[in-house]
């Protein structure tokens, strides 16, 4: 197993015996009982998520997730508005345009170097999952809420109707058909999170490191 040293302020690898850490500037000499010795793959995915993160960028992040979620609803309506997209399309592009431009944030504030982008990658698109979820169940029990009560306020209505209780008219059968485009669309928008988080983390690193 090959022992390796690291900066006990930003976990750099130490390759010299230099005084200072060559990644943040760290005095190594009158700290020196400090240094980290650990194998390169010691420490664990969570460890990084913990370590490499920021909570303060993260909730910025979900800042600028709002503006241009704000702004995309703006610009992709004009879409809508002549026909172009329809309303599954519309929600689906607005969500990941916002994801994009959030993600472009939480590369240029939060990654230090490349090893930084997996990290933040995962709780920023891990924290969009949470939301997008927590969204879709809140307006699903709200939906359910109001299904239950109209039905309980019809089935009120029809047990004092003057056919009484037991009468129930004649429907024809009606077989619903399957959208497969709207299911489509919907593991395409599952899909497209998670590739505009990366992208977006990935190029406000690359803006980053280049301006």
């Amino acid at each position: 197993m090959v022992i390796v040293k690291h900066c006990p302020n930003c976990g750099n690898e130490i390759t010299d015996e230099g005084e200072f850490c060559t990644e943040c500037g760290y005095n190594l000499l009158d700290n020196s009982p400090r240094i980290i010795r650990a194998t390169k793959d010691e420490k664990g995915f969570f460890d990084n998520l913990v370590e490499k993160t920021s909570f303060p960028v993260m909730v910025f992040a979900f800042v600028i997730f709002g503006i241009f979620l704000f702004v995309g609803a703006l610009f992709w309506s004009s879409f809508m508005s002549n026909g172009s997209l329809d309303l599954l399309t519309y929600l689906m592009l607005t969500v990941v345009f916002a994801v994009f431009f959030g993600g472009i944030f939480v590369g240029y504030k939060g990654c230090v170097d490349k090893s930084y982008v997996m990290p933040n990658f995962a709780l920023y698109s891990g924290s969009i999952y949470a939301v997008v979820l927590c969204g879709i169940g809140l307006i699903f029990t709200f939906l359910m809420g109001i299904l239950s009560a109209l039905s309980s306020a019809f089935s009120s209505m029809s047990s004092s109707s003057p056919y009484g209780s037991s009468y129930q008219p004649t429907t024809p059968n009606y077989v619903p058909n399957m959208d497969l485009s709207g299911v489509f669309k919907i593991i395409l928008f599952i899909l497209l999170i998670p590739v505009a988080a990366y992208f977006g983390v990935y190029l406000g690193y690359i803006l980053k490191e280049n301006i």
